[in-house]
């Protein structure tokens, strides 16, 4: 079926990020890029959106795809280690065995999927 939905960390759009479902036992996983105002789309390389079944999801910021320590501290763009953005989220949300998040998508249009996540930290979107 189609996937739209949308992020948001206590309420407020998650401006950026990657959205991952994972259907292990279909050996199904595609993922999405969370656009500024917090909404995905999914669609499969054909168009289509996901397979039917029980999905398993995460969620991770862009900013965490790197770790402050594979930050490049030399070259063109050296950084330093305090420049790398602190994630909204906390880590748990990044892999679909720690996330809790699950999604059941049925056959056509789905409803939009909403993920209100909860973090202590202080955001930065």
């Amino acid at each position: 079926g189609s996937v739209t939905g949308k992020v948001s960390v206590n309420g407020v759009p998650l401006s950026e990020g990657t959205i991952y479902f994972e259907n292990q036992p279909k050996g199904v996983a595609l993922t999405g890029q969370i656009k500024s105002d917090g909404s995905f789309t999914l669609a499969s390389h054909k168009g289509a959106g996901l397979v039917v079944g029980s999905y398993r999801v995460a969620i991770s910021p862009e900013a965490m795809l790197m770790s402050a320590d594979e930050i490049p501290l030399v070259g063109k763009n050296p950084r330093k280690p305090n420049d790398v953005k602190k994630s909204p989220l906390p880590e748990k949300y990044f892999k679909t065995a720690t996330s809790e998040l699950t999604a059941e998508i049925k056959e056509g249009v789905n409803p939009p999927i909403v993920f209100d996540l909860k973090s202590n930290a202080n955001p930065i979107y």
